[in-house]
């Protein structure tokens, strides 16, 4: 196996008569170092026979040599060896190179692979040895190729266009780094708005003046046209309003509405989740939360941490259920069906694991010597645990006041939590709120005094800001992006951003990422060279490295997607790119990105205000220029064409009119929404929408009907294990019904397997 720190739990549980050794990590690599590896180090790629991956030499990694003699010098004759490197792609190649540098000295070669370092899990893992698997293994022979024919060959070109040292492009690393560019170009291009607000604070409640209805033609309106009453423009407007409350001194209660609002636990921890929320709470870089979670795995505490699924085995769920009700008690038990499901659109690759959870839900605790480390495994129990428990329920209450001397009301609105549900278990990480209702009085009538104010706080207190920029990515935040957009896998998301910071393409500014000059350069000169004029196709798009994830993930799984197939449909798509970047470097023309993001602009520019003559005949500097000036004059691009199919797709899926559509962001109809901003937000509440909505797809149905033949199950028995009365009223999504359902039949299987052995 690659760890020490696993290899020393491991031979506790398996006892004297085994040797367990650490390989440290990759045994063997690609050719890299010119000194050592000669004209190979160089090569961006290997022909390759019909049919067939390329077959390059394989040289040791710095400690692969070593490691392999560990190994050996334990070995008498022929001995059996039981390969358990990780069970991921990057654990099956290691355990690749190791079972072909062991066959001369093996009598028998197995692969075990275990979820979690327990020693039941252990123990069973070498009961049931298993094969070497040859789709995960061509799918990580694949993904390394790509990589690097795609960082070989671009690189070499970011170099002559981008002059004073080196410089790299990477298929994952780059669009990343796109990212945070691109986010840079947005907070140049914010143009401020200004507003006003009236704030005050009586008999312990929050009040802000409603200066307007949605359908005044004033009401204040923010950069994507939303709407929001409790702003406006008039500063004559705020100061009466913060001189009649300050003159007053209290406020009378017109309306109160009461309500009440749960709270929903989240699925369990994968990989980007855990390390967003400890970058979220604790402040921690990917690097940190990434090196204790695996102290924390290879101690046997936890469960895999290199995972996109957010399931958990149903025999853990009872685990987790059965520590809730011996703490909480019963009525804190929720459906179970959280954490259950096959992620949405999930095939076996990015669900081959558990979410990440604790081991033994009894352990509130465990015994390491690392606080940090304690720290995070009571987050991961408690975000586990509260993950099979009942939603919190709170009690609220909206008001509406007038202050004596001014037409406009104030609102406000309050809650107190009467069942803590899933919060019950997270108290340690976060504040406790009300559980009690305000001391003042609720109806309609009462008066409500003003608190009184202090040194810096004032009561009541006249507000006068403007908008500010979309917020700079921090490190946690990025791999949301990287996940949002399909790039990178579990394994990669920390070390991605790592290399954009080591590579001096992004510099940390108060806590975030800011793109350095050169980072700028690689993403706006280097990289809109490989883009193709008659598709708009761009190497380093997220999208377009989303679909060599997809790719990917369908060779580890699939026998439908050949390894060599896809690698000669890959090798060519990036070779006739790279033909057209360094034609494109050659002629100097403005590139099409660029072009594209001029017309946005020019689209949106003020009649009569200055434009290029020819803007297709611009240089790429011309067209940088004339950009620059929209910017500083107050010009927002208009939405791109890739949103504005994506909200006609949208709409039309969810048969919503113009209308209805457009009334999310505020809007009468979608004729109105004239920036990029304005389709970027109705694109995400479009989205929100739709993943409540989503039917089943095609592969979950097909998936449901094997399994359930497979089962012996007539389709009511199968339904009603999620509770339905038909298949036909599954519902899709994360958390849909037909998700839980294949993890049913899934468990169903895998019980029937194990007893079939035993």
């Amino acid at each position: 196996m690659e760890s020490n720190a696993k290899a020393k739990t491991l031979g506790r549980y398996l006892g004297k008569d085994w040797k367990v050794v650490a390989t440290g990590g990759h045994v063997q690599t690609l050719p890299h170092d010119r000194s050592l590896h000669g004209k190979d180090a160089k090569k961006a790629y290997w022909a390759n026979q019909p049919d067939a991956l390329p077959n390059p030499p394989w040289v040791w990694t710095d400690r692969g040599e070593k490691a392999l003699e560990s190994i050996l010098e334990h070995v008498d004759g022929e001995a059996s060896f039981w390969i358990a490197t990780d069970p991921d792609r990057e654990g099956e190649f290691i355990a690749w190179c190791l079972e072909r540098l062991l066959r001369p000295h093996a009598r028998e070669i197995h692969r075990v692979s275990f979820q979690e370092v327990t020693a039941e899990a252990v123990q069973d893992a070498i009961r049931n040895p298993t094969r070497l698997d040859e789709g995960m293994v061509e799918s990580a022979l694949l993904r390394k190729f790509l990589d690097r024919l795609v960082g070989y060959r671009t690189s070499k070109l970011a170099r002559a266009v981008i002059p004073g040292g080196s410089a790299s492009m990477g298929r994952v690393q780059t669009p990343t780094l796109g990212f945070v560019v691109d986010r840079e170009l947005e907070r140049e291009a914010h143009v401020p708005i200004p507003y006003f607000e009236v704030r005050a604070r009586a008999s312990g409640v929050e009040l802000q003046v409603r200066f307007h209805e949605t359908d005044d033609p004033e009401v204040w309106k923010n950069e994507a046209g939303r709407s929001i009453p409790t702003r406006t423009f008039k500063a004559s407007l705020a100061q009466a309003g913060e001189g009649a409350l300050r003159k007053a001194g209290k406020v009378e209660v017109t309306e109160v509405t009461r309500g009440a609002r749960s709270s929903n636990p989240r699925p369990p921890f994968s990989t980007d989740a855990l390390l967003q929320a400890a970058g979220s709470r604790f402040g921690w870089s990917p690097k940190k939360t990434s090196a204790l979670a695996s102290m924390l795995y290879e101690a046997g505490h936890i469960t895999y941490i290199r995972t996109d699924s957010t399931r958990i085995a149903a025999s853990a769920v009872q685990g987790a259920r059965t520590a809730i009700e011996e703490a909480f008690g019963e009525d804190h038990l929720g459906k179970g069906d959280v954490g259950t499901a096959v992620k949405k659109g999930a095939g076996p690759i990015q669900d081959a694991h558990e979410a990440i959870r604790p081991t033994r839900f009894q352990d509130e605790d465990v015994a390491l010597d690392d606080a940090d480390a304690r720290k995070l495994y009571r987050l991961v129990r408690a975000h586990t645990l509260a993950s099979q428990m009942a939603p919190s329920r709170y009690l609220t209450a909206r008001i509406h006041a007038a202050v004596e001397g001014f037409s406009r009301p104030l609102v406000g609105t309050v809650s107190w939590r009467v069942f803590p549900g899933w919060e019950a278990v997270y108290g340690e990480f976060r504040s406790e709120p009300d559980t009690e209702p305000p001391e003042a009085s609720l109806e309609a009538g009462a008066v409500w005094p003003l608190d009184p104010e202090g040194e810096d706080a004032p009561n009541p207190e006249l507000i006068e800001d403007e908008t500010q920029p979309p917020p700079r990515f921090r490190r946690h935040t990025l791999i949301k992006a990287m996940k949002d957009g399909g790039i990178g896998r579990p394994s990669t998301y920390a070390r991605t951003v790592e290399k954009l910071e080591e590579r001096g393409y992004v510099e940390m500014e108060e806590g975030a990422l800011a793109p350095t000059e050169r980072g700028r350069a690689i993403w706006l000169q280097a990289a809109p060279l490989y883009v193709r004029d008659d598709s708009g196709a761009e190497l380093f798009s997220a999208d377009f490295t989303a679909r060599m994830e997809e790719r990917l993930d369908e060779v580890a799984s699939s026998s439908e997607a050949p390894a060599a197939r896809t690698w000669e449909e890959w090798r060519d798509e990036i070779r006739d790119l790279h033909e057209i970047a360094r034609a494109r470097k050659a002629t100097g023309k403005a590139t099409p990105r660029t072009q594209e993001r001029l017309e946005r602009l020019l689209e949106n520019a003020p009649p009569g205000s200055e434009a290029p003559l020819d803007p297709d005949s611009l240089t790429e500097e011309e067209a940088r220029g004339w950009m620059e000036r929209l910017r500083e004059a107050g010009v927002s691009p208009a939405p791109s064409s890739r949103q504005a199919a994506f909200l006609e797709r949208l709409v039309e899926e969810l048969g919503l009119s113009s209308p209805e559509a457009a009334e999310l962001i505020g809007l009468e109809d979608l004729t109105r929404i004239q920036t990029s901003a304005q389709a970027s937000a109705l694109i995400e509440e479009l989205s929100a929408l739709r993943e409540e909505r989503l039917p089943p797809s095609r592969k979950q149905i097909g998936l449901i009907e094997r399994l359930r033949s497979e089962a012996g199950l007539t389709e009511e028995e199968a339904a009603a294990l999620v509770g339905e009365s038909a298949l036909s009223d599954l519902t899709g999504g994360r958390e849909g019904s037909a998700s839980a359902l294949i993890d049913q039949l899934l468990e169903r299987t895998k019980k029937a397997a194990s007893g079939t052995t035993s």
